[in-house]
């Protein structure tokens, strides 16, 4: 089983900081790269789901442990 954990502090404490860089990471990578698959906040769901919206990329998700999806955009 794989854990899921702080990688880099940040040098500020506030949850929607993190968040927030998690979801333009992924916007990012969506525009950028081929990749559809990531691992992410579950409290980012509504987020990634409005992503997925806006680049016309549908989202679905897995739940994992401890708060974390697994969400993948496109496709059927």
């Amino acid at each position: 089983m794989t854990e899921f954990g702080l990688l880099l502090p940040f040098d500020v404490d506030d949850p929607e900081f993190s968040r927030g860089v998690e979801v333009g990471v992924i916007w990012a990578s969506l525009q950028h790269t081929d990749e559809r698959t990531f691992t992410a906040h579950a409290t980012n769901a509504e987020m990634l789901l409005r992503s997925g919206e806006a680049l016309d990329l549908p989202a679905r998700s897995v739940e994992l442990d401890d708060g974390w999806l697994l969400v993948t955009f496109g496709g059927e």
